[in-house]
């Protein structure tokens, strides 16, 4: 049963001849009732205290918890930036390799091109050099037998005395 500091003030006792000192008795209970209603009281704050603390506790537990979670999916973002990051840079590079094979073969296509095109070229020089030298031959022939002719027709000239 708990006893209440007003339960101290009011109780009462019984009187005996050679009993206590009323007064002092009185007295006594008073302080005692003093005293716990002190100490009820500052229980009652420490109470009041705790339960605010045990508020504040919940409020940063809370936020410790939404701490937690937030750095948790910055992780798994950050994470996933990096593999997206890998995976992009990967593809770029096999992007770029390819270009580069593909560079590579037209380059070496149009080096075949080119130099199929140069012999062309040659073998047609030589042709027309081979023409031009048989036409300066059939030229050369053809004035030396005009000169031969103008000679021809000089001595038939001279002889007939004209």
């Amino acid at each position: 049963m708990k006893i209440a500091p007003q339960d101290i003030l009011t109780q009462q006792f019984g009187a005996k001849v050679k009993g206590f000192d009323k007064d002092e008795v009185k007295n006594f209970l008073i302080q005692v009732a003093e005293t716990l209603e002190s100490e009820i009281q500052e229980k009652e704050n420490l109470r009041k205290n705790l339960e605010k603390v045990r508020q504040k506790l919940e409020k940063f537990e809370k936020r410790e918890e939404i701490l937690r979670d937030t750095l948790v999916s910055a992780q798994k973002f950050s994470a996933e930036i990096k593999t997206n990051s890998q995976k992009e840079s990967e593809l770029i590079i096999r992007e770029a390799e390819m270009k580069s094979e593909e560079i590579v073969k037209s380059a070496i296509e149009r080096q075949k091109d080119l130099k199929e095109e140069i012999r062309s070229l040659k073998f047609k020089r030589r042709e027309i050099e081979t023409d031009l030298v048989n036409m300066l031959n059939s030229l050369k022939e053809l004035i030396e037998s005009y000169q031969k002719e103008d000679e021809d027709f000089e001595k038939v000239e001279y002889l007939s005395g004209k």
